[in-house]
């Protein structure tokens, strides 16, 4: 599997990502700027890769709010770079802690390796960074505290200001990202991304409910989802693509055609085999849902309800609730989602939700009174002429 990644960073930067990370299925294109803003100038370059590195929260910042970037991580201002630059300082440059002006993204870290030492640092002499903020009032906050004797050295984030205040005669120092650090944020990146790459590629099995001339059509239009027609019958049309292809064109509202009464079943599967059961699995699914996915973990989902139904019972509480009361696993899911947000409910709520008949419900209610997972708390009076609804209350185990 080959990886694409773009790095974006300084020339320095690049070279290092690329010098150490020399591995055969990853091909890298760096990206350099002076000035971190430029970050934005490049983001729709970024676009065609499967993944940009970024030195950085700023430069990560102006890209990914210029363009959609499709995987985007940067290297984190972690305890161990304020560490390592703060020691370095006191060691080489014989300065106290009180004697440094810094500027970081995260307040936090800095406020707890100096809460453990006798002497903090005054609020005055630390500032926060955020994107969008001028540099040049943050080249003056170090300028004007080493000009009144406040200070003697600066501790900055920014390349860019660093290399402004020692033009300027100022003392700086950059903050140090040990190459260990950097690395192993890439090496994180690229691992998040490879497995990525192999869930996208999973084997994707689509069961259309009619093959009739509008549906053919418009599956053609799409060009197959850059995929293959293995069945068009009577009975409906049979298609072979993959996850990546199948979940972008569910995104953009395109596996079906507008308006269409057809439905479809999709199974994903690490083989054809595989994706071919959950597609099948999922199409004679119950369900008015126009699309119903089944994946490689045998997990239902509906079109119009996002969370997840197991077909495999692996849940201990699910597994303890099927013995109990003799339903389906489907069922219980369904439930169980339900009462994550309606501690309290009506046989007509219940009914709403699972969009089964109203004696369908009643059986499931009478179940889970029997099995004393649920109970009657009340009553709740009808709006219309009829007897009160009983409000019932889940009392499920805690898993």
């Amino acid at each position: 599997m080959s990886i694409h990644i773009a790095v974006v960073g300084s020339p320095a930067f690049i070279q290092q990502i690329i010098k150490d990370s020399s591995l055969p299925d990853v091909r890298i294109e760096g990206f350099p700027y002076d000035d971190p803003r430029e970050a934005e100038d490049i983001a729709d370059q970024l676009m065609f890769f499967d993944g940009a590195f970024f030195s950085g929260s700023f430069p990560y910042t102006y890209a990914t709010e210029k363009a959609n970037i499709p995987y985007a991580h940067h290297v984190v201002q972690d305890d161990v770079v304020l560490l390592t630059s703060l020691l370095y300082m006191t060691l080489t440059q014989y300065v106290r802690l009180e004697d440094i002006s810094i500027d970081l993204v995260d307040m936090s870290r800095l406020e707890s390796i100096f809460a453990s030492f006798p002497n903090h640092v005054p609020s005055s002499q630390v500032k926060l960074l955020h994107p969008h903020m001028n540099l040049e009032d943050l080249i003056a906050f170090h300028e004007q505290l080493q000009e009144s004797g406040t200070t003697r050295f600066a501790l900055t984030s920014v390349e860019q200001v660093h290399r402004r205040l020692i033009s300027s005669g100022y003392a700086s120092q950059l903050m140090i990202e040990p190459k260990e650090r950097i690395l192993h944020h890439f090496n994180d990146f690229l691992q998040q991304i490879r497995l990525k790459k192999s869930d996208q590629s999973q084997f994707a099995v689509l069961f259309y409910s009619n093959a009739n001339e509008d549906t053919l059509q418009h599956v053609t239009n799409q060009q197959l989802f850059d995929g293959k027609l293995m069945e068009s019958d009577e009975e409906g049309i049979v298609l072979l693509s993959n996850k990546g292809k199948i979940e972008s064109a569910i995104s953009s509202g395109t596996i079906l055609l507008e308006n269409s009464s057809a439905y479809v079943g999709i199974g994903y599967g690490s083989d054809y085999k595989r994706a071919l059961e959950h597609a099948r699995l999922a199409f004679h699914t119950t369900g008015d849902a126009a699309i119903r996915i089944v994946d490689d973990s045998k997990r239902l989902t509906f079109s119009n309800q996002p969370s997840p139904i197991h077909f495999r019972v692996t849940q201990t509480r699910v597994y303890n609730m099927m013995k109990q009361t003799g339903m389906s696993p489907t069922n219980i899911e369904k439930i169980i989602h339900f009462s994550a947000n309606q501690l309290e409910f009506t046989a007509k709520e219940l009914t709403d939700y699972l969009q089964v008949t109203r004696r369908t419900t009643e059986r499931l209610i009478k179940k889970l009174v029997e099995a004393k997972l649920i109970h009657a708390i009340g009553e709740e009076m009808s709006y219309s002429q009829g007897r009160p609804r009983n409000v019932y209350k889940f009392q499920f185990p805690v898993e």
